[in-house]
């Protein structure tokens, strides 16, 4: 087995049990709460009008449905993404529960393959995503089709974990992270720079994270560098100009 399918199976098998297992907003989880700087970059473009939003590797729901919330009051809408059907099942079960299953589209699909429409969304949002998908290149596609899917002044915000490494609680040892796509943080900014050259860069934050999880039986430590890195659509674009 290749590291990607490795890397794959442990990660489904994780997420699986971790969803079917905790409830959304559990505290002392990482579902607690929606990710700060996601929904306050989603004030700033405003909820007043209608906002439609694409949620890529939405999970459960942990930022969809806050951000369903905001939107629904002006019409907006969210759609959202995940590899996972479990995942996209309980998205579903919270958005009955939320009372937002009318703002709220999910899609069972991988990122990698996943066509966005061209200049279709206000915000789109990569939380813990882009580090699944199989190779650079594969990285790359994604953000660009995010950038073309992007109307005029959006944003994009993407979070993702770098350096990922794993610390063995008992044994007191760390190996590297499985993860499908390792990646180096400075490398990480310098790509996502180069993606978003013609973008206002926003937001570049890196912040060293620990996150008790338990894997095939064993409490370890997954640790890394959270880099967030948002940017918005600097220029109008005229009427019928390609993207």
């Amino acid at each position: 087995m290749n590291h990607f399918a490795e890397a794959r199976e442990q990660e489904t098998k994780y997420h699986e049990a971790f969803y079917l297992e905790t409830e959304l907003f559990a505290p002392g989880t990482w579902l607690a709460k929606p990710v700060k700087t996601v929904m306050n970059l989603l004030q700033e473009l405003g909820t007043n009008e209608p906002i439609h939003v694409l949620d890529l590797g939405c999970g459960v729901g942990r930022n969809s449905i806050p951000i369903a919330e905001a939107v629904q009051p002006a019409g907006g809408s969210v759609v959202g993404v995940d590899l996972l059907p479990v995942a996209i099942e309980k998205l579903e079960q919270y958005a009955a529960q939320y009372g937002v299953q009318s703002v709220i589209r999910s899609v069972v699909a991988d990122v990698e393959q996943y066509e966005i429409p061209p200049y279709a969304y206000d915000y789109i949002v990569a939380c813990s995503c882009l580090e699944h998908v199989s190779d650079l290149a594969a990285f790359q596609a994604v953000v660009n089709r995010m950038i073309r899917g992007t109307k005029d002044r959006g944003i994009n915000c993407i979070l993702i974990n770098t350096e990922a490494a794993e610390y063995d609680v008992e044994l007191g040892s760390q190996s590297p992270g499985v993860i499908e796509l390792p990646m180096k943080t400075e490398e990480t900014i310098h790509l996502l720079r180069a993606l978003y050259r013609d973008w206002e860069i926003r937001i570049v934050s890196v912040i060293p994270q620990s996150i008790a999880e338990e894997k095939n039986g064993r409490a370890i430590e997954f640790r890394g560098n959270w880099l967030t890195f948002a940017a918005q659509q600097r220029t109008l674009h005229s009427e019928g100009k390609s993207h």
